[in-house]
């Protein structure tokens, strides 16, 4: 690897324009000694954050000639040992010689995480008290894990989720505005078009009949990316992880247990232990390509011994690829207000009452000494009397023995508020709460 490489494509980024981009709402800020990691699914739009977080930094006055920006990805980078990681700094200051020591430099590195060892060459940046270093990566060990612990706490992560209802509306200029009647219309028309097409940047104005297309090529290239070359030493047989990573697709916003899934492929005429396929879904959870949660429960026994929840990152994702039929409105529905859930910073459980209800979701956020928790469920129509009866029929006895004030039914359009033996139950419309102030 030489330098004349590293100070061209340092200059390439340069001289190149910004991209004009529609506004994230993730904010950025660097914590003194410590690096900024922006992580999350592939495809997510990691990359382009960097781009507008550059442009912010140049609206207060930074020159764009105090980034050094290298993408991991570049195919000219794919032989990079960790040793050749010094070579970045020194071409920037071969460059900019009077820039040493004298003026903040941030260095932004897409995908380094690639490259075996590449924790000390940040913890040595670090060392320079000018120096501000923006990582991106799609692994979930930049948050915990072996690199979080290679960084020696020296680093500090934030999770970039595809595009929130509110970012959606955004990108196509509809108003927030949930008072007129044109307003509302609006917002309910563009909350069909999100059910349907998911948060991925790329999909955001690109014809209706590419989308699955799209979304599948995504999925092909987290496996092999994200799966089978992040872990080259496991052999991964892909017929076994696709029968098995579909299963799980075919079961999201349901119940899933791993052994049952084994039983299925058994039958198929696939055989593989449990250990296998918990490592699996491990992978596909540290890829940000789903999530599964728990029973509600301080009990880590009675987590342990209870069925597990299964969430896609994108609805629209799931629904492309899950055999069959793929997902339904109301299971993409409730994806949908996990993911915002999850968006909001809040912990995520199910819960089940002692007759057997469930609740869909118990929402934790914990701020300081403080632990606020709120009770969630999703249904896309409450209209139906046999329906209402059963969303509401586990809350009262989940918000008293859990000592829940905040309670909500997310649905399509409906709207109301139900009092329940002292307890208020806020039906909201999705429309309406996907674009409100998270609850504190």
């Amino acid at each position: 690897m030489n330098l004349p490489l590293f100070q061209k494509i340092i200059k390439d980024f340069q001289i190149r324009p910004l991209p004009s981009l529609t506004q994230r709402d993730l904010k950025l800020s660097f914590i003194k000694d410590m690096s900024l990691a922006i992580v999350g699914t592939r495809r997510g739009g990691k990359t382009y954050r960097t781009f507008q977080f550059i442009n912010e930094l140049m609206q207060q006055g930074v020159g764009k000639e105090n980034f050094c920006r290298v993408q991991f990805n570049d195919h000219r980078l794919r032989s990079t040992a960790v040793d050749h990681l010094h070579i970045i700094d020194e071409a920037f200051y071969s460059l900019y010689p009077d820039k040493q020591q004298k003026e903040v430099v941030y260095f932004i590195f897409d995908e380094i995480h690639r490259i075996t060892g590449w924790e000390d060459y940040i913890l040595y940046l670090l060392e320079d008290p000018l120096h501000r270093i923006l990582l991106t990566g799609s692994t979930s060990k930049l948050l915990k894990g072996q690199i979080a612990s290679a960084l020696r706490g020296k680093n500090f992560s934030m999770e970039l989720f595809p595009f929130s209802f509110r970012e959606f509306i955004r990108h196509y200029h509809v108003e927030e505005d949930t008072i007129s009647s044109q307003g509302q219309s609006k917002l309910r028309k563009m909350l069909q078009k999100y059910l349907g097409q998911g948060g991925f940047p790329g999909l955001l104005d690109l014809e209706a009949h590419l989308h699955i297309d799209l979304l599948q090529s995504y999925w092909d290239t987290m496996v092999l990316r994200d799966i089978i070359e992040a872990h080259p030493k496991d052999n991964i047989k892909i017929t076994s992880f696709n029968h098995f990573s579909q299963a799980l697709l075919s079961r999201v916003s349901c119940a899933m247990t791993v052994r049952k899934i084994m039983t299925n492929m058994e039958i198929a005429g696939l055989s593989f232990s449990p250990e296998t396929l918990y490592r699996y879904l491990g992978y596909l959870e540290e890829a940000f390509m789903l999530y599964t949660i728990p029973i509600h429960s301080e009990s880590e026994k009675i987590r342990n011994r209870n069925y597990r929840k299964v969430y896609a990152m994108d609805w629209a994702l799931a629904d492309a690829i899950a055999p069959a039929e793929g997902l339904d409105i109301p299971r993409k529905f409730e994806n949908m207000i996990f993911i915002e859930l999850l968006r909001r910073g809040y912990q995520v459980s199910y819960y089940l009452t002692k007759k057997n209800y469930e609740i869909d979701f118990i929402a934790t956020n914990k701020t300081g000494e403080k632990t606020a928790k709120h009770l969630y469920q999703v249904c896309y129509q409450f209209s139906d009397p046999g329906v209402r009866e059963r969303e509401l029929r586990g809350i009262l006895e989940t918000a008293s023995f859990l000592n829940i004030r905040d309670i909500f039914v997310i649905t399509f359009n409906e709207e109301e508020t139900i009092d329940m033996n002292g307890f208020t139950v806020k039906v909201l419309p999705a429309w309406k709460w996907l674009i409100k102030d998270a609850e504190k």
